[in-house]
């Protein structure tokens, strides 16, 4: 900033009225440039509510998938919006799958009881979810529409998608967002949830049986 400050540039140098009115252009350009970037800019917000719903999955040989569901309310002035993620680990896949959308109801309409079911669509196109103290966020590495309208499908790193897991199912503070096609400004919801000993118990036996399978399963491929 200091080499655009008119100012400062004449104290040391004896510049022409075209150089300044260079320097005035790249100022102007420079503030111009910055509002731009707002558009990508992302606002923070508090949730009002989060609930967690623990999803355990069998099979023949024992836990197949484990995971945990999140519903989200951020209000605004006349809508509550509704964010719903699962972030699921599964015996077979060597990647976390999460599925995430949205869903608006009219505050008149929420405050009556009646919510909608239907979410926004199209699907966003990104999702990512983070450790309020920790700035690597968990990123879909491949994202695909869902089966259900206004979802969208993806992949995640099997190490983020475990520890993300963990930190909501201890009611740690995360941060997520979803992006929509042509969406200027992310809206970040902070939020934090909690389970129940009874919810809490079995997810955690199930995240354990879910290790020991897979540690086996690559056991006895290997010496194959």
């Amino acid at each position: 900033m200091t080499c655009l400050n008119g100012q400062h540039l004449s104290d040391d140098f004896n510049i022409s009225s075209n150089t300044r009115d260079m320097t005035k252009s790249l100022v102007l350009a420079f503030f111009l440039s910055s509002w731009s970037f707002q558009v990508d800019a992302q606002v923070l917000v508090q949730a009002a509510h989060t609930a967690l719903q623990p999803q355990i999955g069998r099979d023949a040989d024992g836990f197949k998938l484990c995971g945990v569901r999140a519903l989200v309310l951020d209000k605004k002035p006349t809508v509550i919006e509704a964010y719903d993620f699962s972030i699921n680990l599964r015996a077979d896949m060597f990647d976390g799958l999460i599925k995430a959308g949205k869903s608006t109801t009219t505050l008149k309409d929420f405050n009556r009881g009646i919510t909608s079911s239907k979410a926004v669509v199209p699907a966003p196109v990104a999702f990512w979810i983070a450790n309020e103290l920790n700035g690597k966020p968990l990123m879909p590495t491949s994202v695909i529409p869902a089966e259900t309208p206004g979802f969208i499908l993806a992949g995640g790193d099997f190490v983020q998608s475990w520890e993300t897991i963990l930190a909501i199912m201890k009611g740690e503070r995360m941060q997520m967002a979803l992006r929509y096609k042509n969406q200027g400004i992310d809206t970040v919801v902070s939020f934090s949830g909690s389970l129940k000993d009874e919810e809490q118990k079995p997810l955690f036996a199930c995240l354990e049986g879910l290790q020991e399978r897979i540690v086996n399963e690559a056991s006895q491929a290997s010496k194959k």
